[in-house]
């Protein structure tokens, strides 16, 4: 077993090994039979996980030791699989797409064996293998039809790509799909009642969703002759084509200066007048979440126009500020109110951004501890037409007035109902689930314009209170839907507090779990759990997940 192999395997061990050690902790009377019998099930799943992983490490290629970005992954590997039909002689056509996942590759049912003997010539030692799917229903390796390949509708092919530690890091978003189609003869009856001309190509596969499902003689050569690509005039209408930005609200607590600032400004807070977690150390904590999370924006959200980190005259030691793409912008600089600074209060920050120099119309905003994992779209965020999306949660939102006894996040939901009733003589009942916010620039300007005194108050609130409002992360979503600017959609996520109890459970189950957009690890540390151990906790985990260093990242001869 190589070093690569070995870290994977040990990072899986450590995690059941830190289970069994918390249940042995708890006392055989305290650990419930569920959470043994879960437990158990893990470990004999980690035994029988042990060989086919070293077996799958060891058909994988290398992925690139910095930069890694699934988007770029996915067009390579297109063009690997379409020189590789050019090279053998076999006619394609690659169909229009909004994006570069999962492109579909066109060849004539009369090119399939050639088909099949190049595609089984792609290198294994790279990573690449073939599935294939046939009219009768079986599945398997491609190989395995290699003797009867006009019973092949579908060809997937796959490059397993791996990081260093291990960890594989191509997903099912970057195979390439390979589809059969029939060459009609004359007189085949059209949907509409006409004849198709002889010799059109007509899909045979029965799922719907591609943008083409026939190709006549004239455009199959023409588009042949020109490279294979078929293109539409213009790009689709439900496509998001206008820029969209990133913007991060970042913050060192351990900086001394910034510190010293908050202390001074927390001594003269009136006590009582906020609840006790709006001061606590864990909200400012930094674990060099942000360096993760712009890894996983490379990696899997390469199509932003432009990030924004707005800090309070902080910079990462690690962050690239070179970078193109890369802008720090400091509070001064977008604060309407100079005088309102210092503040230490992410509602005041977050009903700022807008005024970010050079921001997008269409931007997300996301705090530090949101990664992706797995290739998105700007369509997850917005539609075509101008709109933004947001995620609603299921959590009810109680329904009693805000007091300084709530959570500041909920005082701040309590807070955005009253507006939104006084404003539109409409309610709400739920929350927000802890993703990216997608946000219409314009809409926030109109919010400001006629709301200014509430814009100005939340400005001026130093540390979290129970009269904010949460303006970007809620009230904006309620609002832009009321006019007509935004509407309700779904994303897949997971939230974790990584303070839980069974923390090193829930990060097990995550390390599995390859169906996430996006996952949110938050700290809400105020029981005294043991900081050292849960910093140690997240790190592993981000850097086993998110092991490929950005080019956000300054080199690590230069930090």
């Amino acid at each position: 077993m190589g070093i690569s192999e070995e870290c994977g395997v040990k990072w899986r061990k450590r995690i059941v090994m830190r289970i069994g050690e918390r249940l042995r902790r708890w006392g055989a009377e305290q650990a419930s039979t569920k959470q043994k019998v879960t437990v158990s099930k893990l470990r004999h799943r980690e035994y029988r996980w042990q060989r086919p992983f070293k077996e799958r490490q060891a058909e994988a290629g290398l992925a690139p030791e910095r930069g890694y970005d699934a988007r770029a992954v996915a067009q390579d590997n297109l063009s690997v699989v379409t020189k590789t039909l050019c090279a053998a002689g076999v006619e394609f056509v690659v169909l229009p797409r909004s994006n570069e996942f999962n492109p579909i590759v066109v060849v004539a049912e009369t090119e399939v064996q050639r088909a099949v003997e190049a595609l089984l010539q792609l290198g294994a030692d790279e990573g690449w293998y073939s599935h294939a799917t046939c009219f009768s229903g079986r599945r398997g390796l491609l190989a395995r039809f290699s003797s009867k390949p006009e019973d092949v509708s579908r060809i997937r092919c796959r490059r397993r790509l791996k990081a260093r530690n291990g960890k594989l890091m191509n997903t099912r978003f970057e195979d390439i799909i390979i589809e059969t189609w029939a060459v009609l003869g004359p007189e085949v009856e059209r949907v509409d009642g006409d004849m198709h001309a002889e010799g059109t190509l007509h899909r045979r596969v029965s799922q719907r969703g591609v943008p083409v499902e026939y190709l006549v003689p004239e455009m199959w050569r023409k588009t042949v002759a020109h490279g294979g690509q078929l293109a539409l005039p213009y790009p689709h209408l439900y496509e998001v084509v206008d820029p969209v930005d990133i913007v991060y609200t970042w913050v060192d607590g351990d900086d001394s200066a910034w510190r010293q600032r908050k202390r001074a400004v927390e001594a003269a807070l009136e006590h009582g007048t906020v609840n006790e977690t709006a001061t606590i150390s864990s909200r400012f904590t930094s674990r060099d979440e942000l360096k993760y999370s712009l890894r996983s924006v490379e990696a899997y959200a390469s199509w932003v126009n432009h990030i924004y980190i707005v800090t309070d005259g902080q910079v990462p030691v690690w962050l690239n500020r070179e970078h193109p793409k890369i802008t720090v912008v400091d509070h001064r600089e977008i604060f309407t109110d100079s005088d309102a600074l210092p503040v230490f209060n992410s509602h005041a920050i977050e009903s700022q951004l807008h005024h970010i120099p050079g921001l997008s119309e269409r931007y997300v905003y996301l705090n530090d501890d949101i990664f992706f994992l797995r290739p998105t779209d700007p369509s997850l965020f917005f539609t075509g037409n101008g709109h933004s999306k947001f995620f609603p949660s299921k959590a009810s939102l109680d329904i009693g007035p805000p007091s300084v006894r709530d959570l500041p996040v909920l005082s701040a939901a309590k807070r955005n109902r009253e507006f939104l009733q006084d404003r539109f003589d409409r309610t709400v009942t739920n929350k927000f689930k802890h993703t990216p916010h997608p946000q219409l620039r314009s809409v926030l300007s109109k919010m400001e314009t006629e709301h200014s005194t509430e814009f100005e108050r939340v400005a001026r609130s130093t540390f979290r209170h129970p009269d904010d409002l949460s303006i970007p992360s809620a009230l904006y979503h309620f609002y832009a839907y009321a006019i007509g600017r935004a509407i309700p959609s779904s994303i897949r996520y997971a939230y974790m507090d990584i303070a839980r109890e069974d923390a090193e459970l829930y990060f097990l189950r995550l390390y599995r779990r390859r169906d996430l957009d996006v996952l949110c690890l938050n700290d809400t540390n105020t029981a005294g759990a043991d900081q050292e151990k849960l910093d140690e906790m997240m790190r592993e985990f981000l850097e086993y997940q998110l092991p490929i260093p950005s080019t956000f990242e300054k080199r690590a001869q230069d930090q």
